[in-house]
């Protein structure tokens, strides 16, 4: 998954958890007390949520980073290798 792609995800999710919350805390009032006890645990959970998708994301995005490092890295071995042949032909006459 792309680094912009997976950034749009994790954005998405808690713009989407954070806009819920907030719906429904301001349709269904509650009493001040209760209402805090609402906001810690579904901050909290909101914490627990994105530390998961952090870790999920974080692994794809290193996998495809190393992915296309070796790929770089064996097209950069190639093109060294075709010019150091290019450059003996060219040194030869």
């Amino acid at each position: 998954m792309g680094n912009k792609n997976a950034q749009n995800v994790l954005t998405g999710m808690v713009l989407g958890a954070v806009a819920g919350f907030l719906a429904g805390v301001l349709i269904a009032p509650d009493k001040g007390k209760n209402t805090r006890k609402k906001i810690k645990r579904k901050a909290e959970d909101l914490g627990e949520s994105l530390k998961d998708s952090y870790h999920k994301y974080k692994d794809e995005l290193k996998e495809g980073y190393d992915k296309y490092k070796k790929e770089f890295n064996r097209k950069k071995d190639e093109t060294i290798d075709h010019l150091a042949e290019e450059y003996d032909e060219l040194t030869k006459k």
